[in-house]
């Protein structure tokens, strides 16, 4: 009897949800990528582009032969979209998502009785500001790095599964609780996030028409779409918070010595900066 394919589906067809696509098919080519999406137009692309087999709008339709399902959707909207699956997949289908924050979804799966499921987070740290289908890159998770974020009540079968799919994607693979990726993130990405709004917001519209390679390149994430954004921010507000509170400090101390003309304080402040950042 021929051994059954192995059936990807993936709810979303944004960037991430295009990419993954795209690189399912380059690294599983006996795979199967379904993706699900509320636009047709979307769907006739993905397909036009041969990032997908085969596309539903409707989640039910999809989910038939699953194996394994990742969400690529807004964080908001990760534990619905995880509950509906859980209707419609067979029994056994492991079930991860892509979201920028992993606390909050994983403390409602672990309350949850999934009935045909098994779940664990995941996080590729990659992307980029530009939006849609017409910018998914197949080797976009390629030495990128992946968090899986079991909980002590998620199934070894799912954790190890969904490693390994991030591993065959060439992707650099990090395993830790939900609690410390969230600590993590909110100072490598969502600060920065966070700031690089905040610079090009205090910038006055006469000065932005003169920005060039330093500007562009510190606020380019402020470009993101609110919508992927907002939720993200509440959903790991204590976190950035926290973070915040921190670079208050740091902005206070170079504006102390800014106040005094320290010279040598302010050549720390920077030299210690430089130090840092050359050594990624």
């Amino acid at each position: 009897m021929a051994q059954k394919k192995q059936t990807f589906v993936i709810i979303g067809l944004g960037l991430i949800g295009g990419s993954l696509a795209g690189a399912i098919r380059k690294h599983f080519r006996a795979a199967r990528v379904i993706a699900v999406s509320r636009s047709s137009q979307k769907i006739a692309f993905a397909k036009k582009k041969r990032l997908i087999h085969e596309g539903f709008t409707a989640l039910r339709s999809a989910l038939s032969e699953a194996d394994l399902v990742f969400v690529c959707s807004p964080v908001d909207s990760i534990p619905k979209l995880i509950s509906e699956v859980d209707r419609y997949a067979p029994k056994g289908t492991v079930v991860s998502d892509v979201g920028s924050t992993k606390g909050e979804i994983v403390r409602w799966s672990d309350r949850r009785r999934f009935r045909h499921i098994e779940f664990v987070g995941s996080h590729p740290l990659a992307g980029s500001h530009l939006r849609g289908l017409r910018h998914v890159k197949a080797d976009l998770f390629e030495k990128a790095f992946v968090f899986v974020t079991p909980s002590r009540k998620t199934a070894r079968r799912a954790a190890s599964v969904v490693s390994r799919f991030w591993k065959r994607l060439r992707a650099s693979v990090q395993v830790l609780s939900p609690e410390a990726h969230d600590e993590l993130v909110s100072e490598v990405s969502h600060l920065p996030h966070a700031v690089a709004s905040a610079l090009v917001n205090q910038t006055s519209v006469k000065s932005l028409q003169f920005a060039s390679s330093g500007f562009l390149d510190t606020t380019r994430v402020a470009q993101g779409d609110p919508a992927l954004w907002v939720p993200i921010f509440l959903t790991n507000r204590a976190h950035l918070l926290a973070r915040l509170k921190r670079l208050e400090g740091e902005l206070k101390r170079l504006t102390s010595a800014l106040k005094r003309r320290s010279g040598s304080s302010i050549r720390n402040f920077l030299k210690t900066a430089s130090t840092k950042r050359s050594r990624l």
